[in-house]
């Protein structure tokens, strides 16, 4: 028994070794047919493991990459998908073999000479009874070919959607499967019709809605006509957008049919035309008020052909019924041909040698008979190869305008015979300003042409010292158009300077325009000189005036410098006395004789106040300040107010601008007004004698009053208090008040005198002030 279970069990494992052995043959076979499937099937065939390392590649796909199985066992499909793709593909995929799901993917693939090419990834799991993954089986098929014909499609399809975005045109198509329905609407329709994209594929129905309400009945007998003669057709017709929008559309469309006739798709396109219809009926509407205003106005129009004869003209040429005058040309009806060659000589010249005139005036004759004026103006013609075809231009009856020039010639004639009998220098002037024209007077004046006087603001005709003050006063009036009055000095033809009085008015049309300027120059040398001498005089009555005053005061002016020579005189001592002690003082004589020069300064200043209005000088105007003058005069006048008992104050003002005056001269008119106050006042035994000295800005510049207690003045001799030898003195002369006047006038202020309640006198004078510095 053991030895038959021995040979039992023998048999059995020779039996179990051969049916492996099969089995093993089988599986080899299995995997051979496998193989050889894989290596037949059109692709790039691979299987990986469950852990997604590669098991197996294809023949085809290791001699399409060039590399071999071994390097794509280490990181090989790297090198192997496009590094653009690589990284997004190699995501893709660990997913699929970590969540066990398949895979699929797009990404270009290199070949063995180095070129990319798409490809089209797929990846499946083989899965045991159990469903565990066993394999995975991998499939590349190269789509590069169709993945470039899907590129230039997109393209097309961009390039087509931009040109329909440009052309304003949008594609549709309808088909005819049962209902007519839209199976094509583009993007540029979608934005003609002002549908969103989103709200997807019209219908029909909704394109009619659309259309305009008066277009619609006409747009579909249209269509419904086109279709039974089965032909193409064009429709023009607008739409209504929800906003009341409107825009205009053309429409083509094109009938497809079938081998029987049966009706199989109609295809067409949308041309947006609104801005055409714009621009159209914008040149519709400028050719209508083209046409009125040729028609309507005093131009016409005209062609010429190669000889210069009329082809064309305007219904209004010549006057009226101008078809006579075709075939003619413009010499052929001229009346100065014969009494102005010269200009038609060099008409002629211009014209035959192809070029344009302009401006052209001649005397011609119109349609009825009757003389007129032409201005003419022309522009030669040529066709694209430079061959000449004659003239186009225009024409204007400037009959009236020649009247009205030769009216204005002759009243030009007129106005010079009118200035040269004006017993002046007189010009004539443009509205800027510039010299048109001078009489016969002034030409003889300066001696030079026309031209030279125009040019007066860059040679000597004025006199250097007055040209710029001259120029600014002019180009003021010029800008301002208001009339101006200057003094200036003028060259004579023998080079002496003679004063004139210059004045310019501005002579305006009805429409307030100014037209031209008159100047009148009017010679004022000897009223300027006369001038002169009475200025000299005053200044000379002037110069009397305050040697009186000083001669006057000579009493009272000896005391005011005695006072500081005897100060000086005492300080001297005391100096001398701290000199004389042991040590001796030296402190005290540096301030003793510190007093003794401040005495001394004072007395000559004293001493030149008097020297400079005993001083016989000419009136030298400058700028200073009006409240430290008057109390320089009031020091003055200190001995006769004491005298006469007048208690003095003053009200002067801060911040006063200052005068630009004769500092002597003014102060001369200050100190008189004093002196006469305080004598006045001193003439009377009534008390109080109060004499108030005041200055204050005043609208005209700046004002000075000195009131006084006095007697005053009587109401009805106010004004003759200012006349020469007019004095209640005892043995005054009358001169000091009509002298100050004079003054104060010659410096363009006023001086007037006003009764001072309840009594006393008040005298009041103005003075321009000035604004010094920046």
């Amino acid at each position: 028994m053991t030895a038959d279970n021995d040979e039992s069990k023998k048999n059995g494992e020779q039996s179990g070794f051969a049916a492996l052995k099969c089995a093993e043959r089988a599986l080899r076979e299995s995997e051979y047919k496998l193989r050889q499937i894989v290596e037949t099937v059109p692709g790039l065939v691979w299987s990986n493991g469950p852990d997604g390392e590669p098991t197996h590649i294809n023949q085809r796909m290791l001699d399409y990459s060039g590399m071999p199985f071994e390097e794509f066992r280490h990181r090989g499909w790297e090198a192997f998908v496009h590094p653009a793709d690589y990284p997004e593909t190699a995501e893709a995929f660990w997913h699929a073999i970590q969540t066990e799901t398949s895979y699929q993917g797009v990404m270009r693939l290199r070949r063995a000479d180095g070129e990319f090419r798409w490809h089209d990834a797929r990846c499946e799991p083989l899965r045991d009874r159990e469903g565990r993954i066993i394999q995975w089986y991998g499939l590349c098929v190269d789509i590069d070919e169709r993945k470039k014909v899907e590129d230039q499609l997109r393209r097309s399809e961009a390039y087509l959607a931009e040109a329909e975005r440009l052309s304003h045109t949008g594609g549709w198509a309808v088909n005819r499967k049962g209902e007519r329905t839209i199976v094509y609407w583009s993007e540029e329709s979608y934005r003609i019709f002002g549908r969103d994209p989103l709200q997807g594929m019209p219908t029909r129905d909704w394109v009619w809605q659309q259309i305009h309400p008066d277009d619609r009945s006409r747009l579909r007998e249209e269509a419904d006509a086109a279709l039974r003669e089965k032909r193409d057709y064009v429709a023009a017709f607008r739409i209504l957008l929800p906003d009341g929008t409107i825009k205009c559309l053309e429409s083509n469309a094109r009938h497809l049919f079938s081998a029987g006739g049966e009706l199989l798709e109609v295809v067409g396109t949308f041309v947006d035309v609104t801005e055409r219809r714009r621009a159209e009926d914008a040149l519709r509407e400028s050719e209508a008020k083209f046409r009125d205003y040729a028609e309507t106005g005093s131009d016409w129009f005209c062609e010429m052909g190669p000889d210069y004869t009329f082809t064309m003209l305007s219904e209004n040429a010549f006057g009226f019924s101008a078809a006579d005058r075709i075939g003619t040309a413009y010499w052929d009806h001229a009346l100065d041909l014969e009494t102005e060659p010269e200009k038609w000589r060099l008409l002629q010249e211009t014209v035959f040698s192809f070029k344009p005139f302009r401006d052209f005036v001649y005397r011609g004759m119109s349609n009825d008979g009757s003389p007129m004026y032409v201005r003419a103006s022309g522009k030669p013609l040529f066709d694209p190869n430079g061959e000449f075809h004659g003239y186009r231009g225009t024409c204007t009856d400037v009959t009236e305008i020649m009247h009205a020039q030769e009216a204005l010639r002759e009243s030009e004639r007129s106005l010079r015979l009118a200035i040269d009998g004006i017993p002046g220098l007189v010009g004539v002037l443009a509205p800027n300003g510039e010299v048109e024209t001078v009489n016969r007077q002034l030409l003889e004046y300066f001696g030079q042409p026309p031209e030279w006087i125009k040019n007066w603001g860059t040679n000597d005709m004025v006199h250097p010292e007055d040209l710029r003050r001259v120029v600014e006063v002019f180009k003021r009036a010029i800008a301002s158009g208001i009339p101006f009055n200057i003094e200036q000095r003028l060259r004579r033809f023998d080079g002496e300077y003679r004063w004139f009085e210059t004045r310019g008015v501005p002579f305006r049309d009805d429409t307030g325009r100014i037209v031209r300027w008159y100047d009148l120059l009017t010679d004022i040398e000897d009223r300027t000189r006369a001038l002169a001498q009475l200025e000299q005089m005053q200044s000379d009555f002037a110069h009397m005036n305050r040697v009186s005053m000083m001669g006057e005061l000579a009493a009272s002016l000896s005391h005011e410098i005695t006072q500081p020579i005897a100060s000086a005189r005492n300080n001297a001592r005391a100096a001398q006395n701290f000199l004389d002690m042991q040590p001796p003082e030296l402190s005290e004589v540096r301030e003793a004789l510190s007093c003794v020069v401040g005495d001394t300064d004072r007395a000559g200043d004293i001493v030149d106040r008097i020297r400079d209005h005993i001083n016989k000088t000419p009136p030298r105007k400058e700028h200073f300040d009006l409240n430290d003058a008057i109390n320089e005069v009031i020091v003055l006048g200190r001995s006769t107010i004491s005298k006469n008992a007048v208690s003095v104050q003053t009200r002067l003002s801060e911040g006063l601008l200052p005068v630009h005056c004769d500092r002597v001269q003014l102060q001369q008119v200050v100190l008189n007004l004093i002196l006469n106050a305080a004598e006045a006042m001193g003439s009377v035994e009534a008390e109080p004698r109060e004499l108030l000295i005041s200055t204050a800005q005043h609208h005209a510049g700046v004002l000075v009053a000195v009131r006084d207690s006095g007697p005053g003045i009587d109401p009805a001799h106010l004004e003759r208090a200012f006349e020469a030898f007019y004095t209640t003195k005892a043995h005054g002369v009358g001169m000091g008040l009509s002298i100050c006047r004079s003054i104060i006038d010659a410096h363009g202020g006023r001086l007037w005198a006003e009764a001072n309640e309840p009594r006393g006198a008040i005298f009041q004078f103005t003075l321009p002030a000035v604004q010094v510095g920046p």
